[in-house]
């Protein structure tokens, strides 16, 4: 099903809500929100990472992995969301713990292969298990999102932004979206603890 904005109303709140991040959540749980009652699961997908190699959710089957939404010209929140992203990274590898990260721009147009390895590269992302994905359309983002995440984008010109979910979101092995974190906040302790858990 296209993820489509219900109403012009929604759509102005979207619009004044730039960058904050707007889903679905089903319930808080002490390590994150539990979303596996909303059961999410993840599109079907073929795109094209940082280093023009293709990337399909088959690819990730068997595995635990994190997603969330960027852009490599974001003027806001992107700035934090992706240092984060590097930190929780950073910890993954020292705690011994394996999952794959993925960031999904959601400015496919602009952000081909060179300037999503240049993004990834400016916050020092270990290419080996984190890929930035692109090579699709705008509808096809926008799809994803709503579809997999509940989660909108949306363009935003008057503020030179783009509506995104500021969530980092943990998928199991099967492809369900299980869990979403606070992408602003840098408590990573909770998502590997989450992590280590569900591999034990």
């Amino acid at each position: 099903m296209r993820y489509k904005i219900a109403t012009p109303l929604l759509a102005a709140i979207l619009l004044l809500c730039s960058g904050c991040g707007w889903l679905y959540e089903s319930g808080s749980a002490e390590n994150g929100t539990d979303l596996v009652e909303a059961d999410l699961q993840i599109n079907d997908f073929s795109y094209t990472n940082q280093h023009g190699e293709t990337v399909t959710n088959e690819d990730l089957e068997g595995e635990y992995w994190l997603a969330n939404m960027v852009f490599t010209r974001c003027p806001t929140v992107c700035n934090t969301l992706t240092p984060n992203m590097a930190s929780l990274q950073g910890d993954l590898e020292s705690e011994g713990v394996d999952a794959t990260l993925v960031s999904f721009t959601v400015d496919p147009e602009f952000d081909d292969p060179e300037q999503l390895q240049s993004y990834g590269e400016s916050y020092n992302a270990d290419f080996s298990n984190w890929h930035f994905l692109g090579g699709y359309e705008e509808e096809e983002i926008q799809q994803l999102a709503g579809d997999s995440f509940m989660s909108p984008v949306e363009k935003a010109p008057e503020q030179n932004d783009i509506i995104h979910s500021t969530n980092f979101f943990l998928i199991n092995p099967e492809g369900q979206v299980i869990r979403q974190y606070d992408g602003l906040d840098n408590d990573v302790d909770r998502i590997i603890d989450d992590i280590e858990a569900l591999q034990s």
